[in-house]
C-alpha cells in the first residue's frame, strides 16, 4: 500500500518534470496529489524538503540497481562492464524520467555535490571490491586499488552528462554497444597481458 507521503513525492516527481521546480509550488502538489496543503505541511517543511526526498528516492533506484549486480555472480571483467553500463543506465532512467527536473537540478551544484557524495561513497567501495577480486584472480594487474577505484569512479562521473543527453553515443551502433566498446578501451589498462 503506497504511502501518503509516497503520494506527495510522487506528485512532485511529476510537477517538478512537468513544469519545473521553480514553477512548482506546494499547492500544485497538494492539488495533483489530491489532498490539501496542510497534509503536505505535514509530511514536508518547504518545497525544498520535498525536492530532497524526490533526489532520495531516485538515488536509492540507483544504489539498490549498482546492489543487485554487485549481487550477481560474475567474474571480475564482467561484473566491471555489467556494473559501468548499470550504472550510466539507471543514472540516465532516473535523471530522463524527471524531466525538466533535470535541468535545474544540474544547475545546482551545491545539491549535485551533496548527492553525488552518497553515490560517491558507495560507488569506489564497489568498484574496490570488483577490482581486488580482479587482481586476486589473476585478471587484472592494478598497482594501487584505491586509486583506480577513485579515478574509475570520476572517469564514469565525467561520461555522466554526455551519456544522457545522448551525446556519447555512436549513430550506428547504439548507445549501449558504444559505452560497452569504450568501457572496453579503459579496462585494457587494467587486463593482465
Amino acid at each position: 500500500m503506497i504511502t501518503t507521503r509516497e503520494i506527495l513525492i510522487n506528485a512532485a516527481r511529476k510537477l517538478f518534470g512537468q513544469i519545473g521546480i521553480t514553477n512548482t509550488t506546494i499547492n500544485d502538489v497538494a492539488l495533483e496529489s489530491q489532498k490539501g496543503r496542510r497534509t503536505v505541511y505535514t509530511y514536508f517543511k518547504n518545497k525544498n524538503e520535498l525536492l530532497d526526498a524526490v533526489i532520495k528516492e531516485e538515488m536509492q533506484f540507483v544504489i539498490s540497481s549498482l546492489e543487485q549486480v554487485m549481487k550477481q555472480n560474475l567474474d571480475p571483467l564482467n561484473k566491471f562492464i555489467t556494473y559501468t553500463i548499470t550504472r550510466m543506465n539507471v543514472i540516465r532512467t532516473a535523471v530522463q524520467r524527471n524531466g525538466s527536473l533535470q535541468a535545474e537540478f544540474f544547475r545546482d551544484v551545491i545539491r549535485v555535490g551533496l548527492v553525488l557524495r552518497k553515490l560517491e561513497k558507495i560507488e569506489i567501495k564497489n568498484l574496490k571490491e570488483i577490482f581486488n577480486e580482479g587482481v586476486a584472480k589473476g585478471v587484472f594487474v592494478i598497482p594501487n586499488v584505491n586509486s583506480a577505484a577513485f579515478f574509475a569512479h570520476f572517469i564514469m562521473r565525467g561520461i555522466d552528462i554526455p551519456y544522457i543527453r545522448g551525446t556519447f553515443d555512436d549513430i550506428v551502433e547504439g548507445q549501449d554497444i558504444a559505452l560497452e566498446r569504450k568501457i572496453r578501451i579503459l579496462i585494457e589498462g587494467i587486463l593482465k597481458k
